[in-house]
């Protein structure tokens, strides 16, 4: 039990320095052996005088002094030490526990008072509490400086947590939760991931998921979740875990309360769906306000001939009537080139496509006008697709015989093609089987391919058919086609730096 009580300590004391002052040799070696299983700065004197002069020169954390010694006696150096640093930890030992001593060290402001033969375990006790109050105060100067604008400026709970340890909470952070002190609110934490509820694409312990080791492990970004009030009534949060720099595993946990938004059954992809285009603009645009609001990022996706280019974008100006945002040159290059760009958060159910207005190359800057959702996440794009060159061929077999009319490939990848059809033969439908024969030009000797396909999606646009179709023997395709998407993907990156 002992030596786990010198590993807590230990761990509470780190990067705090002790200074150890008494003049009886036997006991101040004894002594020695076992601050040095606790602390790995030490400062060892014999006198009032030295004490002083080390104090002044390194600062320690805490003091641990006898009473009676040569030139200056432990509660003498103890007033002086408080008048130089007032936040050091003071412990006094002495053999005697005469008042008018208990009265001085009182108005010494020391942490506390020992009498000799003093116990390990009274002696561990009273480190550990000046560790703590010490590592207390330094959390509260972090947390006061770090959120003290967010504290007056905005309605949202504030949780300032270090390794699962509850520091500091803000005045909205108790009431929301019916609590009474910062001590009911740590009880009440330790059941805290019980008030989370399941809802699509949130945040909620369920599987392998642990909700705070993954907001920490993910800093700053950003994630929905769902509690239930003292009302029972379902809330929505954006929840925010930021570390603060230089301090280990401290953190800052926001909860910005977004119920009267009413996004909460956007996150049902059937119901999202189902909005119209209007309701799906207000929607989205009350998410960029959220966004915009925790200074995060959004990432934006391109596509170059079918390779897929992105870059993380900031929300620059928002308004109802015009939305701008800034994103490295490369990605303003093929904006334009595509006229629109496609934006995930994880914020957003689903992708965004937005329609562009302008590019502003000088300024950096991208000018949105219409946006909606769209089904397709290039994120979760399972295979690269790239454009072949205009000389590659295809040829399409159903039911055995030659599909006649033009057929063009617009992109291909390892797990399957999409082609343009001037028209469709009688009877081809999703779920038909074809035969594709490609063959693509590239050195020396072709790339041909020859595969089972299965008709995934039939789109009718305005003067011609876009099929996807998906290789039933990805197995059988595979070396071909990843040797040849490699090459064409290597080949479309120096063209499209060359524009």
């Amino acid at each position: 039990m002992q030596k786990e009580n010198f590993l807590t300590l230990g761990k509470k004391v780190k990067g705090l320095t002790l200074l150890y002052i008494e003049d009886n040799k036997g006991l101040q070696q004894q002594a020695t052996k076992v601050f040095k299983k606790i602390f790995k700065n030490i400062i060892t004197v014999d006198n009032g005088e030295d004490a002083l002069a080390y104090f002044k020169k390194y600062k320690p954390d805490i003091v641990i002094s006898d009473i009676n010694m040569p030139k200056l006696n432990g509660l003498e150096v103890s007033k002086m030490i408080k008048k130089i640093k007032p936040s050091t930890k003071i412990i006094i030992t002495s053999a005697f526990d005469d008042k008018d001593y208990l009265l001085d060290a009182i108005e010494a402001n020391v942490s506390k008072y020992l009498k000799k033969p003093i116990s390990i375990t009274k002696l561990i006790e009273a480190i550990m509490k000046a560790a703590d109050e010490i590592n207390f105060e330094k959390d509260k100067d972090i947390f006061e400086h770090y959120i003290k604008d967010v504290f007056e400026h905005q309605d949202i709970i504030l949780i300032l947590e270090k390794n699962e340890e509850i520091l500091i909470v803000n005045n909205k952070c108790l009431t929301f939760f019916s609590q009474e002190s910062l001590e009911s609110f740590r009880e009440f934490f330790l059941n805290f991931d019980k008030l989370f509820l399941e809802h699509n694409n949130f945040l909620y312990n369920h599987d392998d998921i642990d909700w705070l080791k993954v907001a920490k492990e993910n800093s700053p970004k950003l994630f929905n979740v769902k509690m239930a009030d003292k009302d029972g009534s379902s809330r929505h949060f954006i929840l925010k875990a930021y570390q603060i720099p230089k301090k280990e595993e401290t953190f800052i946990l926001s909860f910005d309360d977004i119920t009267e938004l009413n996004l909460l059954a956007v996150y049902d992809k059937n119901a999202m769906q189902e909005e119209s285009l209007e309701n799906q603009k207000k929607i989205i645009y009350n998410v960029f306000e959220i966004i915009k609001r925790n200074n995060s990022t959004i990432r934006v996706y391109n596509s170059y001939k079918g390779l897929n280019i992105s870059n993380n974008a900031v929300l620059e100006n928002l308004s109802e009537e015009e939305v701008t945002l800034k994103t490295p040159y490369l990605q303003q290059k093929v904006i334009k080139i595509n006229n629109y760009l496609i934006i995930e958060s994880e914020l957003f159910p689903a992708a965004v496509l937005c329609d562009v207005e302008k590019v502003d190359f000088k300024n950096g800057q991208i000018f949105i006008k219409d946006y909606r959702f769209i089904e397709n996440m290039p994120s979760k794009q399972e295979f690269i697709r790239v454009e072949p060159e205009e000389k590659d061929r295809i040829t399409l077999f159903f039911e055995e015989h030659k599909i006649s009319t033009d057929i063009k490939i617009m992109d291909v990848s390892v797990g399957g093609v999409k082609v343009a059809m001037s028209f469709l033969p009688a009877g081809f439908k999703i779920g038909d089987e074809v035969i594709v024969d490609m063959v693509f030009e590239m050195g020396v000797k072709p790339v041909i391919v020859n595969a089972k396909a299965e008709v995934k999606s039939i789109a009718e646009l305005k003067k011609e058919f876009e099929v996807v179709l998906c290789f039933k023997d990805v197995a059988n395709t595979k070396k071909h086609l990843t040797e040849y998407v490699a090459n064409r993907q290597m080949t479309l990156i120096r063209e499209f730096k060359r524009l």
